[in-house]
């Protein structure tokens, strides 16, 4: 069983690690998604290798919904509760777009994310980003 301390650990030595679109090396580059899947293999957990392209831009209307979908497939989605640490976070950064960014939370106020011109950053989950959470997860057993 993964135990949401593994999660949060994993994700710790993410920190640092410069933002490549569509990439999942440690310390090389990741995005977003990168980071989820470089967690989950480094966990042990059956994640694709490799993923159909998509748009860097959040703002992408006609990106569809792949990202949401794959984790339906792939994660356990937590419906009736909280975001606890060790969750994996789906944003929608519009109301009227898919979710098309992720995170890993670490503790109750705080998660890890890949952002473009920035790398892989602890930042606050605040009220801002409380609001455009679509979802959240855990990594299956």
């Amino acid at each position: 069983m993964i135990e949401a301390g593994q999660v949060v650990a994993a994700a710790k030595e993410w920190l640092g690690t410069p933002y490549l679109h569509q990439a999942a090396k440690k310390k090389l580059g990741c995005d977003c998604l990168g980071l989820i899947l470089g967690v989950g293999h480094e966990l042990s957990v059956d994640l694709p290798d490799k993923v159909p392209p998509y748009s860097a831009s959040w703002r992408d209307p006609n990106a569809g919904t792949l990202l949401q979908y794959q984790a339906d497939h792939y994660l356990r989605r937590q419906n009736n509760r909280s975001p606890l640490p060790g969750d994996i976070l789906l944003f929608r950064m519009r109301r009227d777009l898919p979710a098309k960014h992720c995170a890993i939370l670490i503790a109750n106020d705080q998660m890890i994310h890949a952002q473009e011109g920035v790398g892989t950053i602890q930042l606050a989950f605040d009220a801002p980003w409380q609001r455009r959470l679509a979802a959240h997860y855990t990594f299956p057993n």
